[in-house]
């Protein structure tokens, strides 16, 4: 993939405190017409040109390559990656990279700390930076580098920057590469009080629903002739003995529970703080709903998103996910056509908008959040696996 590049040398701190140092070598030498200090000033010269031309040659054949994780978390560490490749053989030492946005030293700001282009608040907590202390001739290594999203939504990429300023400090180089890529950033993520979970699963009062399909491992469905590979524990050996033949046992499968969502966004008093964190507990709660092995749906009201039927699967939770990171409250948003009854309605403050009915589901407020979360890593809500269908739900300790 072709880049856009450009480069340029810069002189720091260090390296004006280098030629304000060489000039009074200088002067002294002129002034005494010692021969060690002319001795001195050459050398200083030396290292100068020195650092120039090795600084113009270091990093023409660098290639650099952005690798982006799949997501990130509002308020987690996200890691990003870069793929480094030196094409020269000269080795090159003690490489900074940082990312940066539109023009000037000081254009990440306008993707970073709130600003008159940018008057949603802050999308990263800081400027992101890495660093390499050796790339051998022809190699290439991997570099890290950290960032803090804290705004949902998409987080878009501009410009990788690398610079050095081996080997005396006195130049630093720096190349621009542009490369553009966009990240999707979830919403701040919690685990759920397990007895607001407890209180939305729809069971039936002796547990849960079961289905009239084979392949469950206690709820008893039928009588079947004994297949070649089953297990002796499921054969009825009493119907065996009277009817002379093997006869096993057909468990049904248990259904899991089924939780209807319903994101109310329509109150005009809803602050994009609020809804943030309306945003927030929807998806703490479909990601601890996935996590227990609980079918969940989700429709919004009052912004434009599609409705997810209930189901449980991994796709079915990265969409709604994803939906919930772009979400943007809209005047003129239809109301949804539920494929259920709400079983819990979410609403970013305690207005009660004008039309919503009463008494259909629980209603959770995003400003009583901590009511309802404890804070947890969002990297166990994330990659761990679905729970064995029967095993009670775990809350960690606060």
């Amino acid at each position: 993939m072709s880049q856009k590049r450009s480069s340029r040398i810069t002189m720091g701190p260090g390296g004006i405190v280098y030629l304000l140092t060489t000039s009074l070598i200088l002067g002294a030498s002129i002034y005494t017409q010692a021969n060690l200090l002319f001795w001195g000033f050459g050398l200083m010269i030396g290292g100068l040109i020195s650092s120039v031309g090795i600084a113009w040659y270091s990093l023409r054949q660098i290639q650099i390559n952005r690798l982006l994780p799949l997501h990130g978390v509002v308020g987690q560490s996200m890691v990003m990656r870069y793929q480094v490749t030196n094409g020269s053989w000269l080795p090159v030492f003690s490489l900074v990279i940082t990312e940066t946005w539109g023009p000037g030293q000081s254009g990440w700001k306008h993707e970073g700390p709130a600003s008159s282009s940018n008057p949603n608040g802050p999308r990263l907590l800081g400027q992101p930076h890495g660093w390499v202390m050796h790339i051998g001739g022809h190699q290439s290594i991997q570099a890290q580098s950290p960032c803090w999203p804290v705004r949902r939504g998409h987080l878009r990429f501009d410009h990788i920057e690398i610079s050095t300023s081996f080997p005396f400090g006195i130049v630093r180089k720096i190349l621009q590469v542009d490369r553009s890529d966009r990240i999707l950033v979830y919403p701040n993520l919690y685990r759920i009080n397990h007895h607001v979970i407890g209180s939305l699963l729809r069971t039936d009062p002796v547990g849960y629903k079961h289905i009239d399909r084979s392949g469950g491992v206690e709820e008893f469905l039928g009588v079947r002739e004994y297949r070649s590979g089953d297990n002796l524990r499921l054969v009825d050996w009493k119907r065996s003995a009277r009817t002379g033949d093997l006869v096993a046992r057909e468990l049904a499968q248990l259904s899991p529970p089924r939780i209807m969502l319903l994101l109310d966004l329509s109150s005009h008093t809803a602050t994009p703080t609020d809804i943030d964190r309306a945003a927030s507990l929807a998806a703490s709660l479909v990601c601890d709903a996935y996590l227990n092995r609980c079918q969940i749906g989700m429709a919004v009201h009052g912004a434009e998103c599609e409705v997810f039927p209930i189901h449980h699967s991994l796709p079915h939770r990265t969409s709604i996910l994803e939906a919930l990171s772009l979400l943007t409250p809209a005047e003129s948003s239809n109301r949804p056509l539920l494929p259920a009854e709400p079983t819990v309605i979410i609403r970013p403050n305690h207005a009660d908008p004008p039309g919503t009915a009463r008494g259909r589901g629980r209603v959770l407020i995003a400003t009583n959040l901590e009511h309802y979360v404890t804070e947890v890593d969002p990297a166990d809500l994330l990659t761990q696996r679905a729970l064995p269908m029967m095993q009670p739900i775990r809350q960690r300790p606060a």
